[in-house]
């Protein structure tokens, strides 16, 4: 990383924008709980040339470009669904010349939905957040995201009596994400945080895609790591 040296005005300037990366993620956390989908693509995500580079990603893949994110993220939903992603642990990474930022967060997520028999499932989903941020006309937006999902597990039931495995075909969450642009179990939930991903970010002087939280900064974990010879299209 390049060695720079700021001036007052431009460490000021550095704090203040990390303190607006955080109250980004945190304004998303409010939207999401308003049932606001539609209106956060339109007011905190890219906007201008970046737009078709834009990506949103889970365990199983990303959607990319903003049309296809909006195709499967707005939708409609019935009476009674609840959806809340309280975002902590906020660890920005500013760039060095500014223009980008990387963020990790960490949500224990749950979401609350009424079927067609009038009964309610409530879910817990914990995971990491990984953000890419760019300024556009003076101003954060989201770039790229990534949820790393680490378990689904309905409310009051007994997590150690639930398949180690996720049903990625059948489990609500994960099956509602359909067919995104990009497939790829970027995070094998079966061992919550073996693969380590998404990486904490680290300092860094000029994004690049390498380092990107969207499809084409993704690497598969090196080794074996606990050598049980169970990680699916790792090992």
């Amino acid at each position: 990383m390049t060695e720079r040296v700021y001036t007052d005005d431009e460490l000021i300037r550095r704090v203040w924008d990390v303190e607006e990366i955080k109250k980004l993620v945190y304004k998303r956390g409010v939207y999401i709980a308003n049932g606001w989908q539609e209106r956060e693509l339109k007011e905190l995500w890219v906007s201008g040339a970046e737009k078709k580079t834009a990506a949103y990603g889970r365990n199983t893949g990303w959607y990319v470009g903003m049309d296809a994110i909006a195709g499967w993220y707005v939708k409609p939903h019935g009476a009674g669904y609840m959806a809340y992603e309280p975002a902590s642990t906020g660890l920005v990474e500013l760039a060095g010349d500014g223009r980008t930022a990387k963020g990790l967060f960490y949500c224990i997520g749950q979401r609350t939905e009424i079927g067609p028999d009038g009964t309610a499932k409530a879910l817990w989903i914990p995971h990491k957040a990984g953000y890419d941020f760019i300024k556009e006309d003076g101003q954060w937006k989201i770039w790229h995201l990534v949820e790393a999902i680490d378990l689904v597990n309905e409310a009051g039931q007994d997590y150690r009596a639930q398949n180690p495995y996720p049903d990625y075909e059948n489990d609500p969450v994960f099956s509602e994400f359909g067919t995104p642009t990009v497939p790829c179990l970027s995070h094998d939930a079966a061992f919550n945080w073996w693969d380590d991903y998404p990486p904490m970010p680290e300092p860094y002087d000029t994004f690049t895609d390498e380092i990107s939280y969207g499809p084409e900064g993704y690497k598969p974990p090196k080794g074996k790591h606990y050598g049980a010879g169970e990680g699916r299209n790792y090992l």
